[in-house]
């Protein structure tokens, strides 16, 4: 990154970074330097920069009870949970579970819940804006799937899921294949690509591990502590498998006290048990470097609460998302013992997790050149052709 331009913090800071008004523009302030990506993380930027640009930042919590799911949304602002309150996807036709979330552009990939044969959605809760999508290949059972969103103006997004492959027993008895389907929003279809291969025995969804995208990537967390990443940025997609970082790379009971994270922008990893939460941060994501960044004492809310919560992701640089159900907490912690806590009650435990950015600008969410953007257009030669041939028949 290039250095900060040169002129006082405080002005950059009051006068130039907190007047930013959309996601795409905060992001492209983020590259300008170091010191501004890290700034733009904190809390006291992030809570001017929602107000003033109209932006809702938190977390869409999915439950499930008696074998149906909902969703609730918590945030630390106020506005945004009298927003997006508890019926937060009560505006699609059906009621659905929730799939995926693209952390940044608020899309939410959902599945109808009352469809023997699944019916698939991609909405913008912000806008109440939905659509239906095209079926991949449903007789395969889905392990695991990720949105995110590669430009907004114009709006593309590209979905991917990981499904069970139609292949013989026998013949994956030293091969784990999982089948991969991408959609694009630009061709409106689902392409399938090579199948992705993990160790033998090693799964890649996890309870309660959903995708993290960071960098032109979506990475889940294995069974075996390793890492697989997904890169999507451009038409030629690909996958690899890595290591998480050397303390834990070796132990395969640490894969039951980590979780993957987005933080600052990076792929991160909370490592958590009992009274310590560690995170470690990807460096430099091409050698697949990693560094402790933070250790961070969770004994004044074990006062707070009675037990150690379980982390589960960051809301910004200093507040971090902890579950003690029946609460999910906003603790805030500052040179690692001092905090402030903000709660939200929930009804069942939280099945999934995902991070959620929106603005409340309307989106094309069907993709170019689709059907319904010229319906007007095939609605008026229909009709031309059908008073042509009114007036042929009557000979006039």
């Amino acid at each position: 990154m290039a250095s900060p331009p040169s002129l006082p913090s405080e002005i950059w800071f009051d006068h130039i970074l907190t007047r930013v008004k959309s996601l795409d523009s905060l992001g492209l302030c983020r590259v300008v330097s170091k010191d501004w990506n890290h700034i733009t993380y904190e809390s006291r930027f992030w809570q001017l920069f929602c107000k003033r640009s109209d932006t809702v930042s938190g977390f869409l919590i999915q439950n499930f009870y008696y074998h149906k799911h909902s969703s609730t949304f918590v945030s630390v602002d106020n506005k945004a949970n009298k927003t997006l309150n508890l019926s937060i996807l009560n505006f699609l036709p059906a009621p659905v579970k929730v799939e995926a979330v693209s952390s940044l552009g608020g899309l939410v990939f959902c599945v109808n819940q009352n469809h023997r044969v699944p019916e698939y959605f991609v909405c913008k809760p912000t806008t109440l804006q939905w659509e239906t999508l095209p079926k991949p290949k449903i007789r395969y059972y889905t392990r695991s799937n990720a949105i995110v969103v590669l430009s907004s103006k114009p709006l593309r997004y590209k979905i991917i899921r990981f499904s069970d492959p139609k292949t013989p027993v026998k013949s994956r008895v030293y091969k784990n294949l999982i089948m991969c389907e991408v959609f694009d929003s630009n061709t409106w279809a689902w392409k399938q690509l090579k199948h992705v291969s993990l160790p033998y025995s090693v799964w890649l969804n996890i309870p309660r591990r959903s995708c993290v995208t960071s960098r032109g990537a979506c990475y889940w967390h294995l069974t075996n502590n390793q890492v697989l990443a997904f890169s999507y940025e451009d038409d030629k997609e690909s996958w690899e498998i890595f290591d998480s970082p050397e303390p834990m790379s070796n132990s395969d009971y640490c894969a039951n006290y980590t979780k993957l994270v987005e933080y600052q922008g990076r792929l991160a990893l909370i490592y958590s048990k009992g009274e310590l939460m560690e995170l470690w941060v990807m460096e430099d994501h091409e050698k697949k470097v990693w560094r402790r960044h933070k250790l961070i004492s969770l004994d004044g809310l074990k006062q707070l609460l009675g037990h150690y919560p379980s982390p589960e992701a960051y809301y910004n640089s200093d507040i971090a998302l902890m579950e003690a159900w029946p609460k999910v907490v906003f603790y805030k912690f500052q040179a690692g013992s001092s905090y402030k806590v903000v709660n939200a009650m929930l009804e069942n435990k939280p099945d999934e997790i995902f991070k959620l950015q929106s603005d409340f600008e309307i989106v094309n969410l069907r993709g170019p050149w689709r059907w319904p953007d010229f319906s007007f257009i095939f609605f008026l030669f229909g009709f031309s052709l059908f008073c042509y041939f009114v007036r042929f028949v009557l000979g006039l």
